[in-house]
């Protein structure tokens, strides 16, 4: 069987897909100790899928997150956020995700391991990712959920009222290039 269910000779899925910033919502949160977590958006993301069917194994996605892009619906916040403190956009305006493994954990589901690059520390991550749907017009939704530790890129300012632990949540489409 293939990552839709399907045998694997049909290879619908196959090809390279475009992931654009109007095409993927990108959420964050953190928790906070006795309060509700801080919660955000990063408008700009961007990237590419190369999924091979037949070789689920060889499968690639690459990401690039526009840190300046991110959003809280507090302008403090948001401020902080990018500041030298946090994400530090004026000296690491990326973050960006490329992918070392990928395996199938499902018909439509896989662990995608891969390099987090951000403010210029790469450390190993996974991230659960899960097919939704697959249209005749070449493109392929999904939706991504996972996090790393912000502590390990240092940005530990605000422990252990603020977790250290980001949530991520991604979901998107990807259309055939």
């Amino acid at each position: 069987m293939s990552l839709t269910g399907q045998p694997a000779a049909a290879a619908p899925l196959t090809g390279t897909y475009t992931l654009s910033p109007t095409q993927v919502d990108t959420t964050f949160s953190v928790k906070v100790l006795a309060g509700k977590p801080i919660t955000g958006v990063f408008k700009t993301v961007s990237g590419k899928m190369t999924l091979d069917q037949n070789r689920p194994e060889m499968s690639r996605v690459s990401v690039t997150v526009n840190l300046a892009s991110v959003e809280t619906g507090s302008d403090k916040v948001t401020g902080f956020l990018k500041s030298s403190s946090m994400f530090d956009v004026v000296n690491h305006p990326v973050a960006v995700f490329k992918s070392t493994r990928v395996r199938m954990t499902g018909d439509r589901s896989a662990e995608v391991e891969g390099d987090l690059t951000l403010r210029g520390k790469t450390l190993r991550t996974k991230l659960a990712v899960q097919l939704t749907e697959m249209e005749s017009n070449g493109s392929i939704g999904f939706e991504v959920s996972g996090g790393f530790f912000r502590s390990f890129y240092g940005m530990n300012v605000g422990q252990p009222i603020y977790a250290d632990k980001v949530n991520l949540k991604i979901s998107g489409t990807g259309r055939r290039s």
